[in-house]
């Protein structure tokens, strides 16, 4: 899995993103100023309770995908990423469409939670990691050379032609 860097941003703005809305028109829909807008994005101020329900409802998200503990928006990450694109297909889903895109989102559906996966799996592995000692990373080292391995071996017979 390649790792990719996300642009710094904010939970509620890639919803705005993959809703294709721009930040003006989420502010028109929710009675938000930009202002208001803009000081919760660059964690300014928390959220208030009720502007945080609107914006939770006019998304159709839980408000706690929204922010963090202290009410201020929470930082996109590879995680909640996969977590959001999940949930929008999830959304797409429940409406009507043609069966052709039904069958792509539910393709989509399927790798998103693939990925989800192997998050949870890197996570659980990196905890591991952070809380072992010596002997705990020197098993992981050699779990992950077999791992290696396995993975070279069972890798398609063209792929490793091209490796010679």
């Amino acid at each position: 899995m390649n790792q990719v860097s996300l642009p710094s941003m904010t939970v509620l703005q890639y919803l705005a993103h993959i809703h294709q809305l721009s930040y003006t028109q989420v502010c028109k829909e929710v009675g938000l100023t930009p202002q208001q807008f803009n000081d919760w994005v660059k964690k300014r101020r928390p959220i208030p309770k009720d502007r945080l329900q609107q914006l939770a409802d006019y998304f159709h998200v839980e408000h706690e995908v929204l922010i963090d503990g202290q009410h201020y928006l929470r930082d996109l990450t590879p995680e909640n990423t996969v977590d959001i694109q999940i949930l929008f297909i999830q959304q797409k889903l429940e409406r009507e469409g043609e069966e052709e895109e039904k069958k792509a989102y539910e393709m989509k559906l399927v790798q998103l939670l693939q990925e989800k996966h192997k998050q949870v799996l890197i996570a659980r592995f990196a905890a591991i990691i952070e809380l072992g000692g010596e002997k705990t990373i020197k098993h992981s080292e050699e779990w992950l050379s077999k791992a290696e391995s396995m993975a070279n071996m069972s890798a398609p017979f063209s792929h490793q032609e091209g490796e010679k």
